[in-house]
């Protein structure tokens, strides 16, 4: 047995034969592909293009002569369609061939079609059509069973089948049923002796925003190359895990209200090449200038203390360039079990051989799209930070459509707009436009900002009603040190925004 049907390509070559116009009605989607056979591919393929590319000319019947006169000019085709006898066969299909059967015909073949298209992705097709079989009576009762069975039945077979590994793969997370007032007046007392916000984020504004980085929030910022996404990550997870910071303004250090447990997992930069980065935001001191060794002595006092400050943070870096969720899992358990780590940030999502290895063992050799891997990985992570109760921030790249939009949302997210969905917050970080700078002349005038070279697309919220609006930030790229400037809708409009200061109990 063999995944095609001679029989209702049979039919429908010679209905379009009669009638091509049936290749324009929205119900009826045929392809080349669909008539794609083992030994004979070509041949069937052929008739289809020549019927096709014919009432592409607005030709409404088609006869035998228009066939042969179409591909004689095509020497290769045109032997193919001779040695098989093309000319008889077209004659027996508009002779033997009738309108009444189109559909059945129709739906059978995209039945093979479609299984052939499974097969070729790896999916295993014999619990729907089995080509092994040659028992007459047992061929009979799975045909039998297949014709019964629709596209959207095959379509939905497969489906379940990915829902049920996506199930097993993801990490099992306990359900909970409450009634809705459970424990709600002590709730009501919870948010009145303790507002409902996370730690203090890197900007006060962000904290209105975002309402601070809560644990079990899961945070996807994504962003063209080389606009610093990993420096940027870097700089706030520095801000998170260290006490006390430079500033450069008043020159003094000054008490930073965090300190907490905090792990950076890199995917493409060693831990030691991080660590220029760390030390310039924390000591204000040009990352170039640390590099160069062309410090002064000031700048080395402030860098040595920087130093001692970082010795005194429970501060991890994890270097994993060829990653799988299990081993981030793996990783993320040990530091909370042994640095009690509640804040974490992965350097970003991105295909490796070992995450596509883990997949392949997961889903038997089932080959699987870039985006559904990638999303499946993102599922992972949103288990993650649920299970454990650990802040999670990751990042992405973008896709080439970036380049022309003007309000930045999913659907720019490089392999897949999905990550977006297990996402509390979404934000795309971008480079001002010149049409950007010139809409924000106005309040830039007004407020006596300095220019913002960094702006953050935030369309994604689960926390507050912010969304689908753009924070306007300014960035010293030397010390990685940002600067909140103003909130605005999509349209530029200046939105009043209140920025909140989050204190620790340690500042009461």
């Amino acid at each position: 047995m063999s995944l095609f049907c001679k029989r209702s390509i049979f039919q429908i070559l010679g209905n379009l034969m009669k009638k091509p116009s049936l290749l324009n009605e929205e119900k009826y989607k045929l392809v080349k592909e669909d008539f794609h056979t083992e030994g004979e591919s070509s041949f069937y393929t052929i008739i289809f293009a020549a019927i096709n590319n014919l009432f592409d000319e607005d030709i409404e019947e088609i006869d035998l002569v228009m066939i042969d006169t179409f591909l004689s000019d095509y020497d290769v085709q045109y032997k193919v369609f001779n040695d098989n006898d093309g000319l008889e066969y077209l004659q027996a299909a508009m002779e033997q061939s009738h309108l009444r059967n189109f559909d059945y015909s129709y739906n059978r073949l995209k039945k093979f079609s479609l299984l052939r298209e499974c097969k070729n992705n790896g999916f295993d097709i014999k619990e729907i059509y089995d080509e092994s079989i040659i028992e007459p009576l047992e061929s009979e009762k799975m045909m039998a069973e297949f014709d019964r069975l629709s596209v959207d039945d095959i379509l939905d077979y497969f489906d379940k089948k990915l829902t049920n590994i996506t199930k097993d793969f993801s990490i099992n997370v306990e359900t909970q049923t409450i009634h809705a007032s459970n424990k709600a007046r002590k709730l009501l007392k919870k948010y009145k002796e303790t507002p409902d916000y996370g730690i203090s984020m890197i900007g006060n504004i962000q904290n209105t925003i975002f309402r601070g980085a809560k644990l079990k929030s899961l945070g996807l910022r994504s962003a063209p190359s080389n606009l610093g996404k990993t420096r940027i990550a870097l700089a706030e997870a520095t801000d998170m895990a260290v006490d006390e910071l430079f500033d450069v303004k008043d020159k003094k250090w000054v008490y930073n209200n965090k300190g907490e447990n905090t792990l950076f997992i890199s995917t493409e930069i060693e831990g030691d090449a991080l660590q220029a980065t760390i030390l310039a935001y924390i000591s204000g001191v040009p990352e170039a200038k640390i590099k160069d060794g062309d410090t002064t002595e000031e700048e080395d006092e402030r860098l040595e203390k920087a130093v001692q400050i970082l010795e005194r943070s429970n501060f991890w870096i994890e270097y994993i360039p060829d990653f799988d969720s299990r081993l981030i899992e793996n990783k993320i358990k040990e530091h909370i079990h042994e640095n009690q780590v509640q804040y974490i940030y992965f350097d970003y999502i991105h295909i490796s051989m070992s995450m596509l290895e883990e997949i392949a063992n997961a889903t038997k050799g089932m080959r699987l799209r870039e985006d559904m891997v990638l999303f499946m990985f993102m599922n992972r992570l949103d288990q993650m930070r649920k299970k454990y109760n650990v802040y999670i921030q990751t990042a992405t790249q973008v896709n080439g459509e970036w380049k022309d939009t003007e309000n930045a949302d999913s659907t720019v997210l490089r392999g897949s707009k999905a990550l977006a969905d297990k996402a509390t917050k979404g934000i795309i970080a971008l480079t001002p436009t010149k049409k950007d700078l010139e809409s924000i002349e106005p309040i830039l005038r007004k407020g006596f900002y300095p220019k913002p070279n960094i702006v953050y697309h935030i369309y994604k919220n689960r926390e507050t009603r912010f969304k689908d609006c753009k924070l306007w930030m300014h960035i010293d790229y030397d010390t990685m040190r940002q600067e909140e400037l103003f909130l605005t809708k999509n349209n530029y409009e200046l939105i009043d925004i209140e920025p909140t200061e989050i204190k620790t109990k340690m500042d009461f």
